[in-house]
């Protein structure tokens, strides 16, 4: 009895502490000041009331003010722009002396007084930045979140050259972080100086206070979060999210409240510190780019120094305040888990004590222009993809090429014994392009999968091509002959990120992507196990291969997962690479493969190594559908389009057919099908073909040539054009300009649009020469 007696009374004294409000003004030395316990989810949207513990505590009498305006002083000024500071918060204004316009590092004080949001969150608003942590003394595998006035820290301001430098100091938790904000000719920059950072609090020898200490450590910082927030009121706005080819959150007066975030890493998950089990099911974020648009100012943030340790984290209005907002927030530790067994299936989950110190730059990009639009957004976005990453206009063509995917042999499942399943010999590949060709297909690129000598599901040991596919010998003349009509050839490589067959020399234990934990990463199939391979030892691997390739004479390697896809940090000691030395290794080997094989094109990439990169394949063409999103919008391909081509996933897997057709047209997207020779059902007899369910090239040749016609007729004479304009001119009905004045509109109804002169069929385009 005595025992259950002592259970309630602690039970009832745990009770009472969550339920009390911390206040930024009475933050004890103890660094017990976070606003609550936040489980670290990269890939979850987050619930409001898990942020903070007074979030539900509303309306306490505190009144805060939005920072005082008047206290600005100016530190730097050019041709176009102006940039006032605050020295007691380090909070910026940006005048833009063109527009008039102003772009504040804070939220709008105009809606200050909207809405009904928490205390935690009005100080949250005030403050110059955000930030989480984990206390490795307490809850190693718990991170809290705060915020710089709910600390109750200390400002050390300087004005620099052409901006200022601030030191942000919170004594109570141990926190010291150093920034600086940079005035260039039409952006504002923010940096991070992580290898200043100071994380841990030192106290006096001898200071019994130590051994209390809770250990606090960074774990992510979200510098000017609500850097032009703005409120619902006018509904004249939106923000973009880098969501599938782009997406809008309109601002919206009656949206339901939720309380969800949008919370994504850039490039996808890391899967040293990820499992299968918690990977996001979210469309990954290809570009480390995010903006808003409002009545007062449009802007595009772009993330540059560390964009391989951010996510980008946004909210409409309703959602934990009155504002909508976006940002971006720089990750210097990492969840992992932690084995505490020789099997790994015991163990804790805490986080990575060494932090990530590399510096973090964001850009805000003012956009001129009376009222600027997501158009412009992706207009400024190719033209810092032009000036500082090295990408030109792409050559014209007379006509557009065909992307066509090719099966060449998998494995088939045997009761003893597997065997290899070949579905379209080199020989038959010659045979299907000749038909497509005679049909009024007129080029063509194509993309050889499952040439490797052990057929689709096997890794490792790519040369030579498979026997049962002609081998070498039969794929060189397959090239000779498409090179004769002016067609390219294309072999899979992204197949090298695996290996399950320890050829190569590869031994899992030693060659194998390693986690923090020292745990070999690898996939299973039905096939068994498969395992990453190191990415310097794939960089060395195909390296090595590319010799073979260049005589069979191929145009290049198409990439994918491990080269341009997946980034992930390699703890293996023999091979060890953090995230940004395997994002340089994938360029490298880009790079490399576009001097030594011609050209390169790459499968769901990510935007790094464009330069070398002529194509994009399977493209993203939607967006999640599990955010608060009110429209998607062709963003990457506006900002691609006219420097490096790209297709969509195939037109004969999945969705609508139709839908898929329009939506390229709409885009400027190049057609795309994977195809076998042998009869679809042939596909049924290997587990992991079966996705490729409808394949034959004689099922799909009519519907190729008609698709190719009209795609050709629409868009062979603007592949070198930029992307002008794109709008919605009626519900489901789109318009897409390029800069030699040709307009393309989309119906997707199912009636006909009829318009201002504008006639158009049910699910159909219409192509209209110059401007109105």
């Amino acid at each position: 009895m005595k025992r259950k007696a002592v259970i309630i009374i602690v039970l009832a004294f745990l009770s009472m502490l969550s339920t009390v409000t911390v206040l930024a003004n009475t933050d004890s030395a103890e660094g017990n000041t976070e606003e609550g316990n936040l489980e670290e989810n990269s890939t979850d949207e987050t619930a409001a009331d898990d942020q903070s513990e007074d979030d539900n505590n509303k309306g306490n009498g505190i009144k805060l003010d939005p920072p005082d305006e008047n206290k600005f002083e100016k530190v730097a000024e050019n041709t176009n722009l102006i940039l006032r500071a605050d020295p007691e918060s380090g909070h910026f204004i940006v005048d833009n002396k063109k527009t008039g316009k102003s772009l504040r590092s804070f939220p709008n004080p105009e809606g200050w007084d909207e809405g009904n949001t928490s205390d935690s969150w009005q100080i949250h608003l005030q403050s110059p930045f955000m930030f989480s942590y984990v206390e490795f003394n307490v809850r190693k595998d718990v991170v809290k979140e705060s915020s710089f006035h709910s600390q109750g820290g200390t400002v050390d301001f300087k004005k620099l050259e052409n901006g200022f430098q601030v030191t942000y100091e919170m004594p109570n938790i141990g926190f010291v972080i150093p920034i600086e904000v940079q005035l260039e000719e039409d952006y504002v920059e923010t940096k991070v100086l992580a290898d200043e950072i100071i994380d841990i609090k030192e106290f006096p020898e001898g200071d019994d206070q130590g051994k209390k200490d809770p250990k606090s450590r960074l774990v992510s910082l979200r510098l000017f979060p609500f850097l032009g927030a703005e409120t619902s009121k006018k509904e004249d706005g939106y923000v973009f999210l880098p969501d599938g080819p782009g997406a809008l959150v309109e601002f919206q007066q009656d949206r339901a409240n939720t309380n969800n975030l949008y919370t994504e890493r850039v490039y996808g998950d890391d899967w040293s510190f990820s499992s299968n089990s918690n990977f996001s099911t979210r469309q990954p974020v290809r570009m480390p780019t995010f903006g808003i648009k409002s009545e007062n100012q449009t802007f595009l943030g772009l993330i540059e120094e560390g964009d391989v340790y951010a996510n980008i984290v946004s909210a409409p209005s309703e959602t934990l305040t009155q504002y909508n907002w976006a940002t971006a927030e720089h990750l210097f530790r990492f969840k992992f888990f932690q084995p505490t067994n020789r099997k790994k299936l015991e163990g804790y989950f805490t986080y990575s004590e060494e932090m990530q110190r590399e510096e973090r730059t964001v850009r805000y990009y003012m956009l001129a222009g009376e009222d600027p639009s997501y158009v412009d957004m992706a207009k400024r976005y190719r033209q810092y993809l032009m000036e500082e990453k090295g990408l030109t206009r792409s050559e014209a063509k007379e006509n557009i090429s065909l992307h066509l995917a090719l099966i060449g042999g998998g494995t088939k499942k045997g009761f003893i014994r597997d065997s290899y399943l070949p579905l379209t010999t080199a020989e038959q590949a010659g045979q299907i392009v000749k038909e497509l060709n005679t049909s009024g297909v007129e080029d063509m690129s194509i993309h050889y999968y499952g040439w490797q000598r052990g057929g689709y599901e096997n890794y490792g040991g790519h040369f030579p091509v498979a026997k049962k596919l002609g081998g070498n010998d039969e794929m060189k003349k397959f090239v000779d002959f498409a090179h004769t009509k002016g067609f390219q050839v294309y072999l899979d490589a992204s197949s090298y990120t695996y290996n399950n067959t320890n050829k190569d020399g590869f031994r899992p234990k030693r060659d194998a992507l390693r986690d923090l934990s020292s745990t070999v990463i690898k996939e299973y199939s039905y096939r068994g196990e498969k395992y990453l391979v190191s990415p310097k030892f794939m960089e060395k691997t195909i390296l090595q291969d590319i010799e073979e390739a260049k005589e069979l004479k191929v145009d290049g390697y198409l990439y994918g997962d491990g080269i341009g896809s997946i980034l992930s940090t390699d703890y293996n000691n023999k091979y060890f690479a953090n995230r940004r030395e395997t994002k340089e290794l994938q360029e490298r080997v880009i790079e490399k493969t576009a001097v030594e094989l011609n050209k390169v094109y790459i499968s769901e990439g990510n935007f790094y190594g464009l330069k070398n990169v002529q194509h994009l394949s399977e493209m993203d063409d939607d967006y999640s559908y599990d955010l608060f999103v009110d429209q998607k919008i062709p963003f990457a391909q506006i900002a691609l389009h006219g420097l490096i081509s790209y297709s969509f996933q195939y037109g004969n897997m999945g969705g609508s057919t139709e839908n898929r057709f329009l939506q390229g047209i709409e885009y400027g997207a190049l057609p795309s099908f994977i195809l076998t020779y042998e009869q679809s059902q042939k596909l049924m007899e290997s587990t992991s073909l079966r996705r490729f369910y409808s394949a034959n090239y004689k099922d799909w040749e009519k519907e190729i040539a008609a698709q190719y016609q009209s795609y050709n007729e629409a868009l062979a004479d603007v592949q070198d054009q930029f992307i002008v304009d794109h709008q919605m001119i009626a519900n489901d009905v789109f318009e897409t300009r390029y800069e030699n004045g040709k307009r393309i509109i989309v119906n997707y109804n199912k009636t006909p649009y009829n318009k201002d002169g504008i006639a158009i069929e049910a699910e159909d385009f219409i192509i209209l020469e110059g401007g109105r």
